[in-house]
């Protein structure tokens, strides 16, 4: 099986192997990389965990998947992307990058490659984005990505900014 979900010019979003738990556990276990997201920096037996959930999915689909993301050329492991689930044929885009690889460029890549073959490959009909409204990076991400504003709303008991790009 080729293990390559996505392939952009600089990077590749493939599968999930047991092999990146120490190189994702060095990315996700930075506080920075937190900052907006509600979350805390993760233990390796989380990085694990996410892991191994993510290995353990019977089907995969662009409307429902996590994929690792890795920098071509020295094959470095730079964060993770996805679609979760939100509402049917609409899912909630997501990145998360190490701090080291902020402001290169690759939040952008990596969304509209995900966005491009979501639409090209699946029903999905509209993609939604959602950020703390202070996470003024995602937000520009987002709006470089061909994404628009829809206003802030309630997710998971907080308020965030919502954005959204229709097929």
């Amino acid at each position: 099986m080729n293990d390559i979900i996505i392939e952009t010019e600089r990077l590749y979003i493939k599968y999930w192997k047991l092999d990146y738990i120490d190189e994702l556990y060095n990315l996700m276990s930075d506080n920075r990389v937190h900052r907006y997201t509600g979350d805390i920096a993760w233990t390796k037996e989380k990085t694990k965990e996410y892991i191994q959930f993510n290995i353990n999915r019977e089907s995969l689909s662009l409307d429902n998947f996590h994929g690792v993301v890795i920098l071509k050329g020295s094959n470095e492991i730079i964060g993770l992307t996805g679609l979760n689930p939100y509402l049917v044929d609409q899912p909630e885009i997501e990145w998360q990058l190490g701090f080291e690889f902020w402001n290169k460029g690759y939040a952008a890549e990596i969304g509209k490659a995900v966005v491009q073959t979501a639409f090209k490959n699946s029903s999905i009909m509209r993609i939604y984005g959602m950020t703390n409204p202070k996470n003024i990076r995602s937000i520009k991400v987002m709006e470089k990505i061909g994404m628009s504003c829809i206003g802030i709303r309630d997710f998971r008991g907080e308020q965030n900014i919502f954005y959204e790009i229709l097929r």
